[in-house]
């Protein structure tokens, strides 16, 4: 099931106090629409214009709700100029700007909120920009027996993702940091084996104010497909 909003606005023919206080008795049956996780009333006094946002936990109960809400609007309140619209929602963008509460996420879900926050390159790009700036660090975020296993990009670096934590972290006993993380602004591309565990590692770097992260379409595998080369070389 996917999240879904109801818009609903409308003018109102009475004061603005007479409107809140004949609306305020709705909010609590409202509450209990079911699939409702919570609605925000909204006023415009200046206007005389009024109504609310709905989030819904899926689209069949916002259907529903948006048909009781245009009955409602035919039954002699006194509102005009009604507009009520249903939307869906854009998950991982709205988890980043704190707009869905929260719930528990498969790893599927953590990877795909990374991809839409952090850029993602693909491996052609990425061989240029290697090219291109010998500074660029390239982190391979699996564990050393996985890279062992396949490979990874020449002059990668492998810090897995729970080193990470801590090795990119300013605020932890400097013997524990890694050097090559010193530098906030250098250049770093994140990657894995296919690419969503490294999309997390590249999001947690942004998280720590690394400020020129891209994350690798496809992983190393990707890299592979292209027909570049990989190098046994991964490091702790």
């Amino acid at each position: 099931m996917s999240y879904n909003i109801v818009q609903v606005n409308y003018h109102y023919e009475v004061s603005a106090a007479d409107y809140e206080a004949m609306t305020l008795p709705m909010a609590s049956p409202m509450s209990e629409t079911p699939g409702l996780i919570w609605k925000v009333w909204l006023l415009n006094a200046a206007d005389n214009e009024a109504g609310g946002i709905c989030l819904f936990s899926d689209a069949g109960s916002a259907q529903r709700f948006a048909g009781q809400i245009a009955s409602m609007m035919q039954d002699g309140l006194p509102f005009s100029n009604a507009s009520i619209k249903q939307f869906d929602v854009l998950e991982a963008h709205s988890m980043v700007t704190r707009g869905l509460p929260s719930r528990s996420r498969t790893f599927g879900d953590m990877a795909a909120e990374a991809m839409a926050v952090v850029p993602v390159i693909t491996p052609l790009e990425a061989q240029r920009r290697l090219a291109a700036d010998a500074n660029t660090l390239v982190i391979d975020v699996r564990d050393a027996a996985d890279v062992a296993a396949t490979g990874t990009i020449p002059g990668a670096v492998n810090i897995s993702f729970g080193a990470l934590t801590y090795q990119a972290d300013r605020h932890v006993p400097e013997a524990w940091r890694s050097p090559l993380l010193a530098d906030r602004s250098r250049p770093i591309i994140a990657t894995c084996i296919l690419g969503p565990l490294g999309a997390m590692g590249g999001k947690l770097l942004c998280d720590m104010g690394f400020a020129d992260v891209s994350i690798l379409e496809g992983g190393v595998q990707g890299w592979i497909d292209a027909g570049l080369p990989v190098a046994k070389n991964g490091s702790n």
